[in-house]
């Protein structure tokens, strides 16, 4: 066995409840970062701080090829996401993932003053805000470069 592979397979077996799958446990930080790529990511940093409300937590600079080459930013009611400037083909997903092609729901309290902003940016709202029938306040949009938005009051079922 791989001496360095052991550390890992030591933590997934103390975490493991016997089926393999791990306990849940408290986290103290995102364990889930969706990863977005951007054409513009020097603009994409403003835009998700100004008008979505994240909160810049690292931002690495790269080259002119790549200027942001990672960034973390934190979403003020729990999460975050990682986005960096398009790398195309050079990604660790290839193509997967480019620019403009994903989508995210975010959970906020503040849906209709998110509404507001996204409204005044002038972006495309895809659904408007809405009270659906399973009580979230929600409304869609992309942003500029055509990533889809979902954001909503809904938190997820009795968290």
């Amino acid at each position: 066995m791989n001496d360095e592979a052991e550390p890992a397979q030591a933590l997934d077996d103390a975490n493991a409840p016997g089926d393999g799958m791990l306990a849940p446990v408290t986290p103290t930080a995102p364990g889930v970062w969706p990863t977005l790529r951007f054409t513009d990511a020097e603009s994409a940093l403003e835009w998700l701080v100004e008008v979505l409300g994240f909160t810049e937590h690292a931002v690495y600079r790269g080259d002119d090829e790549r200027p942001i080459a990672h960034a973390e930013l934190l979403w003020p009611e729990g999460g975050g996401i990682m986005i960096g400037s398009d790398a195309g083909e050079k990604s660790w997903s290839g193509a997967v993932g480019g620019p403009g092609s994903s989508s995210q729901y975010l959970s906020s309290a503040h849906t209709a003053a998110i509404f507001d902003r996204v409204v005044a940016a002038e972006w495309q709202v895809m659904r408007p805000l809405t009270e659906q029938d399973y009580g979230s306040l929600e409304f869609a949009c992309l942003d500029p470069e055509g990533n889809a938005w979902s954001i909503g009051t809904y938190r997820g079922e009795n968290l």
